[in-house]
């Protein structure tokens, strides 16, 4: 009986396998962070929609309703945690043509007052 041996062995080495892992785990927290940081960007623009729906609201409440007699108000929205709202009424008088107008900001603030948004109108009632 004849045996040879194949010195031609199939596979790869340790090094090949290991430089292989390295490119895989980079790749993958690459990856990774990319989908975490579209994440934190997607709240963020859910975040600024709901504060723009939120910030028309209450201009829309404050011209059905009259503006406030008060200087200024701040509150939080109940179907909105996180969410709090200030408005400030200054006013704003012509002479020239004897109209009295007041500003009207309107400022919703979330993140516990890090982020926010606010419009800003005249009303002349």
């Amino acid at each position: 009986m004849n045996t040879s041996k194949n010195s031609s062995i199939c596979g790869f080495t340790l090094l090949e396998v290991m430089v292989a892992v390295g490119l895989l785990a980079f790749a993958m927290v690459s990856i990774l962070s990319i989908v975490g940081h579209n994440i934190n960007i997607a709240t963020r623009s859910t975040n600024y929609l709901i504060a723009t729906s939120l910030a028309d609201q209450k201009a829309s409440l404050i011209d059905a309703e009259g503006l406030p007699l008060d200087s200024q108000r701040s509150g939080k929205f109940d179907n909105h945690p996180g969410f709090e709202w200030h408005i400030v009424v200054t006013p704003y008088n012509l002479p020239q043509f004897e109209a009295k107008m007041n500003i009207v900001r309107v400022l919703i603030t979330w993140d516990d007052g890090e982020e926010s948004y606010e419009i800003s109108f005249i009303d002349s009632g």
